[in-house]
């Protein structure tokens, strides 16, 4: 998922969650990797980790800077599905 995405958000997530995984990947391939305010705010190693190799905090006050900053994808023609 993290190859295919232009940015992960991180809502909540176990210890040992594959969605933890999935945002050390984000940053491994250069992904934009957000983690929302609430976890930022607590006290869990991973969330520590992440925000030191680069992920950033997703809050109130930049998500419409983040929300704009995603690029734009045009609609894919069916056409371009078929085998």
């Amino acid at each position: 998922m993290a190859l295919i995405s232009d940015a992960t958000v991180i809502v909540a997530a176990g210890e040992r969650s594959g969605t933890i995984h999935q945002g050390w990947e984000a940053l491994r391939l250069g992904r934009d990797l957000l983690l929302l305010e609430s976890l930022a705010q607590s006290n869990i190693a991973w969330v520590r980790e992440l925000t030191d190799y680069g992920a950033e905090v997703l809050g109130d006050s930049n998500l419409d800077y983040w929300l704009d900053s995603l690029p734009e994808r045009a609609a894919v023609d069916a056409a371009e599905l078929a085998l």
